[in-house]
């Protein structure tokens, strides 16, 4: 049975400060540990080495600077061989979105990570594809109600109707080159 552990983070102005609240095991010795952002410190802490580098490139993209906080879930054991899932909520100023990003180490080269990010617009789903996602492709809906939008390597955007206003899923997907 898996069991959980939380991490905490309060990532202000390009993060500030971590804590777990359930017990992790010790971190092997970080070189880049002054580099790393809070989550990507704090998953090394917890055990997780082979992701660190990945996580530190999806939190800084996602947060980008903005006002964020933090969970993380973690395989009871092994961590370098399972997958790792966190969590954030981030505030810009101005809007507020949920991220999703899980984080799969690779046998002796490197990361693979998804992530999605969720947002709530007040306008039409129509609209904001025109204005927040002008430069995606409209490739039809997913089945009756949710347009699916793409652009970029591997990313897929659905806008999904929620009263007067839409919903933005935003998922991409990051593979390692063999």
């Amino acid at each position: 049975m898996l069991s959980r552990v939380i991490l905490s983070c309060l990532l202000v102005l390009g993060f500030h400060t971590c804590a777990v609240a359930a017990p992790a095991k010790a971190a092997p010795e970080q070189t880049r540990q002054s580099t790393l952002n809070p989550l990507a410190s704090a998953m090394g802490k917890a055990g997780v080495s082979h992701c660190q580098g990945r996580v530190q490139q999806v939190t800084d993209f996602l947060a980008n600077g903005a006002n964020s906080g933090a969970t993380l879930l973690l395989p009871p054991d092994h961590l370098n061989d399972h997958l790792v899932s966190a969590s954030l909520e981030v505030f810009d100023g101005s809007t507020v979105f949920y991220a999703n990003m899980d984080f799969a180490p690779l046998v002796a080269y490197g990361c693979d990570a998804n992530f999605e990010s969720v947002a709530y617009w007040p306008e039409s789903c129509e609209t904001v594809a025109k204005v927040q996602f002008k430069e995606a492709k409209n490739t039809g809906k997913m089945r009756q109600h949710i347009a699916v939008l793409t652009a970029g390597n591997n990313l897929q955007i659905f806008l999904m109707p929620a009263g007067n206003g839409c919903v933005s899923i935003k998922k991409q997907a990051l593979f390692d080159r063999f």
